[in-house]
């Protein structure tokens, strides 16, 4: 009894005793206000605000004004419609404003029960805070609209980038090449422009470009026969080729009396333990390694392709912009989340798919220019040859130095280890073909450099060429 009289008497909601049965329950509420209203000599003014913070969702919204001598009507959210006869509907999530401003005549309000004040130039006024209280909500339409046509438009940018740049002419080139298709290319260039993206060059490059030393007789490599046995002895500095000379440095770098041992990287590896001067000399050793085995100068690069990311970096650097301005104003504005938040959202799919075109080969988007991507089919119709095992043993040429020469190149392409096993099933002798060993014999020497790892000085010891280490109390 008490809490229907509550209900009844003292309360504004809605009160049910027969809950238990279902259904609906329609209720009305009818309010008399006596707001405040402002006016000058030409309009009145007044702002009634429905609902602020802490509401629940409001999914259907209707409130009608009379239109009687109404001039203007604002109204907030600003996502509302507002009808020719001043009936606004729509939709008003959690914690959202729900308000109506609007202007009427000067005496439009006069049988408004209110408070009155006189305000100058009250049209002027309301328009300016209307106009700077919807800005941030037009700015998250805008937002979300570019972001709606960015999602729909960048399948079709990067269409039309490969329309005008990245499309290449068509040659014919037969499917397997066993002649070289340019000799007159050293090895660690071929690595860079034909071994994956024309842009990236690794430790192939490398091993390719010693063993072509080895064959121009500028060094001498000599297998030991024992693992990671290897000697290099310099016998001739002279070369005019930038990467060649930096290769000789390094070897010149870690050699005494112009012979590099690895039984001597072997004794290094031992002294780093209790040395604090050879753990200086091992890490200087193994950055100049990490950076002959992993840059070159790629101007050359230059003279064969267009790289296509240029065209691309534009599109991710905007949606980066894009991503993180809206992302800012989402969460400063929590009231536009719902605005804001699908327009993150694609933003970021915006930045994946430009991310994803970007790591592309670089000449997806680009191209070859001149006749060089020709060239390029020679070389991946020269790799697929030496990936063959039937095609090389039907095409195995006489020559022994040929095999040599497909060894070095097959090296600088990545294949060198097929080539090294055509030649074992074919019962050919690395050393008769003018090459002393097989790439895979180059690589494993070097690894106690590339993955040297300095020991710990602190507790426990460890670490050393190789990945192993020595243990400690």
């Amino acid at each position: 009894m008490t809490i229907g009289n509550l209900a009844e008497n003292n309360e504004v909601g809605i009160f049910k005793p027969d809950y238990y049965n279902a259904g609906s329950y329609t209720v009305a509420y009818t309010y008399i206000l006596h707001p405040p209203v402002e006016y000058d000599t030409t309009n009145s003014h007044l702002n009634l605000k429905f609902a602020g913070t802490g509401h629940v969702p409001y999914q259907n919204i209707r409130i009608i004004i009379p239109a009687n001598q109404v001039v203007q009507v604002f109204v907030y959210l600003p996502t509302l419609k507002v009808a020719d006869t001043y009936v606004i509907t729509g939709s008003v999530g959690a914690d959202e404003n729900l308000a109506v401003e609007f202007l009427t005549s000067a005496d439009g309000l006069l049988q408004v029960p209110g408070f009155r004040k006189e305000v100058l130039d009250i049209k002027g006024k309301t328009s300016s805070a209307n106009f700077w209280y919807n800005l941030p909500y037009f700015v998250a339409n805008v937002l979300n609209i570019l972001a709606k046509i960015a999602g729909i438009l960048v399948p079709v940018f990067l269409i039309a980038v490969y329309y005008w740049y990245g499309r290449e002419r068509a040659y014919t080139v037969p499917e397997y090449l066993s002649t070289i298709p340019n000799p007159a290319l050293k090895p660690w260039q071929i690595n860079l422009l034909f071994k994956g993206d024309a842009l990236d060059f690794d430790e192939d490059g490398y091993y390719a470009t010693l063993l072509d030393l080895h064959r121009r007789k500028i060094i001498s490599i000599t297998d030991k026969g024992e693992p990671r046995g290897i000697e290099i002895r310099l016998l001739s500095g002279v070369t005019t080729d930038p990467y060649e000379q930096r290769v000789l440095g390094f070897l010149e770098l870690v050699s005494e009396n112009g012979v590099f041992d690895t039984a001597q990287i072997e004794a290094l590896a031992r002294s780093v333990q209790t040395s604090n001067a050879a753990e200086e000399k091992a890490l200087k050793y193994q950055r100049t390694l990490t950076d002959v085995t992993g840059r070159v100068d790629k101007t050359l690069a230059i003279q064969y392709m267009v790289d296509g990311r240029d065209h691309l970096l534009p599109l991710l650097l905007t949606g980066i912009a894009m991503f993180a301005v809206t992302l800012i104003l989402a969460l400063g504005i929590p009231a536009q989340l719902s605005i804001l938040g699908p327009a993150v959202v694609l933003w970021a799919i915006v930045i994946v798919q430009a991310l994803i075109a970007v790591s592309a080969p670089s000449t997806l988007f680009g191209h070859w220019k001149d006749d060089r991507f020709k060239e390029k089919l020679e070389w991946d119709a020269f790799t697929r040859f030496l990936s063959d095992m039937a095609m090389m043993q039907k095409y195995a040429p006489e020559d022994l130095s040929m095999w040599g020469e497909w060894l070095v190149y097959g090296t600088a392409l990545g294949v060198g280890d097929k080539v090294g096993k055509a030649m074992k099933a074919l019962n050919i002798r690395i050393a008769e073909t003018g090459v002393p060993l097989g790439v895979v014999g180059m690589s494993y020497a070097f690894i106690p450099l590339l993955h040297f790892t300095p020991p710990s000085h602190g507790g426990a010891g460890g670490g050393g060429f190789g990945g192993g280490g020595a243990g400690g109390r």
